[in-house]
């Protein structure tokens, strides 16, 4: 059974964020941005054991074709999506998000 889908506030702040940076860039390219989440959403949601835990109870993913990380807590049947951080973002400030 697949589990259910939950993007947490600030996940969802983070998405709407790097939305606009890239279709500020070219229009259009937003909305690549968005299908690039879903398709590493689906993913994530077919296999939520599958990626690093890079803290204890967070995984990580890394989308495809753009350079972003989602982290995400899996419990029984949810995918909690916690922040949605581009890859070049300093290490402290992810792991400050995180333990937040």
């Amino acid at each position: 059974m697949t589990p259910a889908l939950v993007v947490e506030p600030a996940a969802e702040e983070d998405i709407l964020i790097g939305y606009r940076w890239y279709e500020d860039r070219l229009v259009g390219l937003g909305s690549e941005f968005l299908e690039a989440l879903d398709f590493t959403f689906s993913k994530v949601l077919e296999h939520p054991l599958l990626y690093t835990e890079v803290i204890p109870g967070i995984r990580r993913s890394v989308t495809r074709t753009f350079p972003y990380l989602v982290f995400y807590v899996y419990e029984i049947d949810t995918v909690h999506i916690l922040a949605v951080i581009h890859a070049a973002q300093n290490p402290s400030y992810i792991t400050a998000r995180l333990n937040a």
